[in-house]
């Protein structure tokens, strides 16, 4: 199962993903702001009891400001130093895949365009028109292995390659023709990461260590180490919860996907020298593989940033509040290395928590760069000020909302006099403040969000959202809607055991009056929140389940539906 957990939270910066305002930049000089501008951009986790953030700014290979805030684990009460060792997650760390595959092609041991089963011939014939570069790109069409099984837990816990080859097998499809569409998916760099090994006759890791790593110097960073070693040299990771920190799932290696980068804030220093050092010939070969990037759409399945907009194995461009900049992380917003184009600016960041990661380099870099980027606008939105409304007025906006294609949802309420936003399945945000004329604003991080409250042509209710800080629109609006209310007979309907058709997993679901769970081994059990008509539910985890019925009107099957995958069907035993 992809799990819930708080990372995934930690980058919804409110109701929706917030898109930083893109200004027009002017020339970029560098100015040097006081170290403790720096230190208010870190201030959540400059204590002792907190997990923290190491940070190096750069320029022309010379470190301007290197400091660490926080604990490298607060249990063992051992602070963080550059040296302290890091784990990069696993998507953020794809960027050191695509540079193996890189070098193998440059050296002539693979072609970019060959065929991956001439390599891996365990690939399924289904997909035998995806090349490399396909998967290089995820515009293969392969299903991600993890959403298929989705009560495994596998990129936690150990998954064979024949396991991994089996399910692919079974699903026995494509989600759209090689080279057609774009979609993330942790299949194409599993396939990757196994192409590296047989084309090499080593590990992922001995391969970039022997042609990568051991040269430019970078002696603490290993590929696929395991993070659950606790010792005072490594900062675990940790998770809000509740009032504190909780420590992260278990990290294991396994000999499929979860390719992840143990490294130190020394080592990042070295390692963007190497990229900015044309003699290495590292950035030459990123800029080869981004060139034969396909045209596409510009975004993925996963509504993300595509490579038209700047994004590609880990490496994105966008102007970040009048500022471009390049930025090396992953899908999920945790960047650890900020370049400014056209400068020899960068800022590296390491953090053994997730709040912040999306925007603390960013943040450090505009700093260093603030003095030639172009005042802000006058802002699109106003508001009055703070008014007392009644608690009638309140009960108006109350409610459950939801994107148009119900993928975020998020519960409106009335809690102390006022109205508070709790994103399903995350933290309530701060209380707001009314304004009139259905207008509240809240905080969100450093930000305020100002919503509106507007009747819609149905006589219902929408909230607009607009980031008052950033002068910009947060994107998607959210509509009210009235979910189905089944009740204790209805949800009978849908208790049993139900085996996957295509797939190696049971789900079984039992009802407890008018709710319905679902649970499977070694999943968690979770409550199905019904949608607006019968026999459709959402919450289990990132999956929408519809119920079929036969004609008899008995229900026969559930079918998940996840962004990366479409359709996996479960028949009711």
């Amino acid at each position: 199962m992809i799990r819930s957990t708080a990372r995934h939270a930690a980058c919804l910066l409110a109701l929706a993903s917030i898109a930083p305002a893109t200004l027009a930049q002017g020339p970029i000089t560098r100015t040097t702001p006081p170290e403790s501008a720096v230190d208010a951009v870190f201030k959540r986790y400059d204590r002792k009891d907190t997990p923290g953030c190491s940070v190096a700014v750069i320029e022309g290979g010379k470190v301007l400001l290197k400091k660490s805030y926080g604990m490298a684990d607060p249990s063992l009460g051992v602070p963080r130093t550059s040296a302290t060792s890091h784990w990069i997650p696993y998507s953020e760390a794809r960027v050191f895949v695509a540079l193996a595959v890189a070098m193998l092609a440059r050296d002539g041991k693979i072609g970019l365009d060959d065929p991956i089963r001439k390599h891996i011939p365990q690939v399924p014939a289904y997909a035998s028109a995806v090349t490399v570069r396909h998967l290089l790109h995820h515009t293969s069409g392969l299903a991600d292995y993890l959403v298929l099984d989705p009560v495994g837990d596998s990129m936690w816990t150990r998954v064979s390659k024949d396991e991994f080859f089996r399910v692919l097998s079974r699903w026995n499809k494509l989600g759209f023709a090689p080279g057609q569409g774009k979609m993330y998916s942790n299949t194409d760099y599993a396939l990757l990461e196994m192409l590296v090994e047989r084309s090499s006759g080593g590990s992922l890791h001995d391969y970039l260590h022997a042609k990568l790593l051991k040269p430019l110097g970078m002696a603490d960073t290993r590929i696929g180490a395991n993070q659950a070693t606790i010792h005072p040299g490594h900062a675990l990771f940790y998770f809000p919860e509740g009032n504190g920190y909780s420590r992260a799932f278990p990290y294991r290696t396994s000999p499929v996907g979860g390719i992840s980068v143990t490294t130190n804030l020394d080592d990042l220093i070295r390692w963007d020298a190497a990229l900015r050092d044309r003699a290495t010939g590292i950035a030459s070969l990123l800029q080869q593989l981004e060139a034969g990037a396909p045209p596409d759409a510009g975004a993925d399945a996963e509504g993300r940033p595509s490579d038209a907009e700047g994004y590609s194995f880990g490496v994105f461009r966008r102007t970040y509040r009048g500022l471009p900049i390049v930025e090396y992380r992953g899908i999920s917003g945790y960047h650890y290395l900020v370049q400014v184009p056209e400068t020899q600016l960068s800022v590296a960041t390491l953090c053994n928590v997730y709040p912040g990661m999306e925007s603390f380099g960013a943040d450090v870099a505009r700093l260093y760069a603030a003095s030639t980027l172009p005042a802000p606008p006058a802002p699109a939105r106003t508001v009055g000020p703070p008014i007392k409304v009644s608690a009638s007025e309140l009960a108006r906006y109350v409610g459950e909302y939801r994107t148009s294609n119900a993928r975020r949802l998020v519960d409106v309420a009335v809690a102390n006099g006022a109205l508070v936003a709790t994103p399903r399945g995350g933290k309530p945000l701060p209380s707001m403040v009314a304004h009139g004329n259905g207008q509240f604003t809240t905080k969100v991080n450093d930000w305020t969000l100002l919503l509106e409250f507007k009747p819609d042509e149905n006589n219902g209710m929408a909230i607009s959202q607009w980031d008052m800080t950033n002068n910009v629109s947060t994107g998607d609006g959210f509509q009210r809607w009235t979910p189905w209310k089944p009740d204790a007979n209805a949800m009978q309907d849908y208790t049993g055991t139900y085996v996957g058709d295509d797939v190696e997993a049971v789900l079984h679901l039992r009802a407890d009056d008018d709710r319905v769970f679902v649970a499977s081994h070694g999943m968690v059990e979770t409550e199905l929140q019904p949608m607006d008509k019968p026999d459709h539910f959402t919450g289990f985890d990132i999956y929408a389940v519809h119920f079929e019925r036969d004609t008899a009107g008995q229900v026969v099957a559930l079918l998940l539906d996840a962004t990366r995958v479409k359709g996996v069907r479960y028949t009711r035993r």
